[in-house]
């Protein structure tokens, strides 16, 4: 004999989240003591390893720029957005060599 369909609710199953706890800056347990294992973190970063991102962020500032204004010697039609990245990002490393 077949069964009988059942009245189903969703079977999806439901997202949880987690509470992603602040920097209390101690390093101790965070949150309100309830035992959910949440940690929180200090992260140091040097001066050098900060400064070395800023250069790079710079240079590719510089790069998006330049293919922009390639871009826009076009007019702003046709042409590849790689192909104007790699040609700016050749001449800005071509400029910085020669600076």
């Amino acid at each position: 004999m077949p069964k009988a369909p059942r009245d189903k609710e969703s079977t999806t199953p439901t997202k949880r989240s987690r509470k992603v706890a602040a920097d209390s800056g101690n390093g101790m347990h965070a949150g309100n003591g309830n035992g959910n294992g949440d940690v929180a973190k200090t992260v140091v970063v040097s001066t050098e390893a900060a400064s070395h991102r800023t250069v790079v962020s710079n240079l590719e500032e510089q790069i998006r720029r330049r293919a922009y204004e390639l871009y826009m010697e076009r007019g702003g039609h046709g042409g590849s957005p790689e192909q104007d990245w790699l040609r700016a990002q050749e001449e800005v490393q071509a400029q910085q060599r020669t600076v």
